[in-house]
């Protein structure tokens, strides 16, 4: 393991019975055929008159040279590619990447340019179409040195049209609300939000590098980095490393290891921005920052401040949209994001919800052999088995445990597999990160046939709690029951006996 993450409809009967239905109705008589035309003409007459389209603007859009709208939101300026540009480019945010489907759609919309309905022709009163103060504008330049500018007035009272004029011309025209919504945008609103690329396929995945966690309500770094053991068919190839060592939980831990690849944006609160905008956005000391390093990336996002929705009124509950960020190691990202909370799982995890609830990761059949000292007596158990856990005979049966013994002495295998999975299972609910004193008071290894260990140590913390350091890194804090019971539990099954899961 490298640390890579791993509706027809068929319609040619029914067709058919429709063309049979067909055939009889044609042939029961001319009446029907006088009604049926009589109907389908009323039918296209209706259909020509709502499919019915005034052009306001007569040229292509391949002669167009620019937009630019003007409005509440600050508008934008639209130019058409020039040397060096590959694309059509909103002027004032060329610091960072942009929507191209939405930019083609504003071009495409320019272009022929028409509307659905004459509302009045040689109107005076341009005031109850909000045309005498229009909301706003949008001119269209041509490669001819022509321009057309376009007033953009009130919704019409069925909302589904909106109020326009040219601007040297009295016809208000009624135009779908779609056809008009883009030139009501700011230049902001052009962003593309889609960040970092979320790769489509497994062998797509860049190798993991480390990532490192920062926040604001931490006194410690956490980090995540691919397992040292590697070991094939562990669900999570990472592990954390630090404040403490411990193998990870899939289910609670993806978001927060990959999660950084596919991160979208809600919107773009600022482009290219200064000292003081960061500060505004509460950047300049960010809550969380999270790096994550790769062998061909290198991302670094800042949290800030929270971006709730301006569009809520003060007096009601206030929405949180998500949080200003900061995204370095992308180019065309630098501009201040909103990110959804949901997209953020760094600013409020856990260490507890993303470990896993497993001491450590080996399976029993890949153990040469695992030591045991406690109080003083050390017993060393030797396993054999028929092969390691990516093993399988003839009949694709899955390897195991053949024998163990002790001293010399045969032990219960059914019993053994009972007590590697009581020390397994050794709670790690608690994480701890004050090293203890002292010397262990049990040492439990794990040898692996490839040489690797897994080594437990407990030291005796109060006379309720035991600190575990798990391969030298003090980790979790657990009951001195359950160390009783690990006791126990050894003497039990050294002497023929079971496995107590109680503690």
């Amino acid at each position: 393991m490298n640390g890579k993450v791993q509706g027809i409809v068929i319609c040619g009967v029914i067709a058919a019975s429709l063309a049979g239905v067909l055939v009889f109705l044609n042939t029961t008589g001319d009446g029907s055929k006088k009604d049926s035309s009589s109907s389908s003409s009323a039918d296209t007459a209706s259909s020509a008159g709502e499919m019915e389209h005034y052009v306001v603007l007569d040229k292509d859009a391949a002669e167009i040279s620019a937009v630019t709208a003007v409005n509440e939101a600050g508008g934008f300026t639209l130019d058409r590619p020039a040397s060096g540009k590959s694309s059509w480019t909103i002027e004032e945010i060329t610091s960072i990447n942009q929507n191209k489907v939405m930019i083609e759609d504003v071009i495409d919309k320019c272009g022929l340019l028409e509307a659905s309905k004459i509302a009045e022709e040689g109107a005076s009163d341009l005031g109850k179409y909000g045309l005498d103060e229009p909301a706003a504008s949008f001119t269209v330049s041509y490669l001819d040195g022509s321009s057309k500018t376009v007033l953009v007035g009130d919704t019409a009272p069925d909302s589904k049209y909106t109020y326009i004029k040219l601007e040297d011309d009295d016809t208000v025209y009624m135009m779908l609300g779609s056809r008009i919504k883009y030139f009501l945008e700011s230049a902001l609103d052009f962003a593309n939000l889609s960040l970092i690329a979320q790769p489509v396929n497994d062998s797509d995945w860049p190798e993991y590098g480390k990532e490192t966690i920062t926040r604001s309500d931490w006194d410690y770094n956490v980090v995540f980095e691919n397992d040292p053991k590697d070991i094939e068919g562990m669900l999570s190839s990472q592990v954390i490393s630090e404040p403490i060592f411990a193998y990870l939980n899939i289910t609670g831990s993806s978001a927060v290891t990959h999660g950084m690849w596919g991160l979208t944006a809600h919107s773009c609160a600022a482009a290219a921005p200064d000292e003081a905008q960061l500060a505004e956005f509460g950047l300049d000391e960010p809550r969380c920052v999270v790096s994550l390093k790769g062998d061909e990336y290198d991302y670094k996002l800042s949290v800030g401040g929270e971006a709730y929705d301006p569009d809520v009124a003060e007096t009601d509950t206030p929405v949180l949209l998500g949080y200003y960020c900061t995204l370095e190691g992308v180019t065309g990202c630098n501009a201040v994001y909103v990110i959804p909370e949901q997209n953020l799982p760094w600013v409020t995890f856990k260490i507890e919800d993303v470990i896993s609830n497993l001491m450590t990761t080996n399976y029993l059949v890949d153990l040469a052999e695992m030591s045991i000292d406690m109080g003083g007596t050390k017993t060393v158990y030797d396993i054999e088995t028929n092969g390691g856990s990516s093993d399988t005979d003839e009949n694709g049966k899955a390897a195991d445990v053949q024998a163990v013994t002790a001293g010399g002495k045969d032990i219960d295998v059914y019993e053994f597999k009972s007590l590697y999975q009581f020390i397994m299972s050794c709670p790690t609910n608690e994480i701890c990160f004050e090293d203890p004193s002292g010397e262990p008071e049990v040492t439990i290894t794990e040898t692996r046939k490839d040489g690797g260990e897994d080594v437990i140590e407990l030291y005796k913390d109060t006379a309720r709690r035991y600190v575990v350091k798990l391969n030298g890194k003090t980790s979790f804090r657990i009951q001195s029951t359950w160390v009783d019971s690990l006791g126990t539990n050894i003497e039990s099954v050294n002497n023929g006996g079971k496995v107590n899961d109680n503690y």
